[in-house]
């Protein structure tokens, strides 16, 4: 089952990412958040620090979310019952996407909202 090339893996990758997206909702509900804030980094017209600052933050989201949501599939596969464990198991993935979204929010804050209010005055 092991991938023959760069090619399958990357195939293997996206249909990944693209079933990630039909199935679970918060996909869509990020992929907007990240595009709004990418409209407020143009417009406020962002240093090229700043945009690494938001890709870094946007991919390390997703990938918290990606492993997450796989980490659920597992559970619910192997042990769909809810118990202590796997509640636990499952709230723990999702503590680590809320940590890392926490953090691109309060980043995007800190660049994003002098640069408005220098705007204001």
């Amino acid at each position: 089952m092991k991938n023959k090339n760069i090619f399958q893996s990357i195939r293997c990758a996206a249909h990944g990412i693209a079933e990630c997206y039909r199935s679970e909702r918060n996909f869509m509900e990020y992929t907007a958040i990240a595009l709004f804030m990418l409209i407020f980094n143009i417009l406020l017209h962002c240093a090229v620090w700043e945009y690494i600052v938001f890709v870094a933050l946007v991919t390390a989201a997703f990938s918290a979310e990606f492993l997450n949501t796989a980490i659920e599939r597992v559970i619910d596969t192997y042990d769909n019952n809810i118990n202590e464990k796997n509640r636990f198991i499952k709230d723990a993935a999702a503590g680590g996407v809320l940590a890392i979204s926490s953090a691109f929010f309060v980043t995007e804050a800190i660049i994003l909202v002098p640069k408005a209010l220098a705007l204001l005055k």
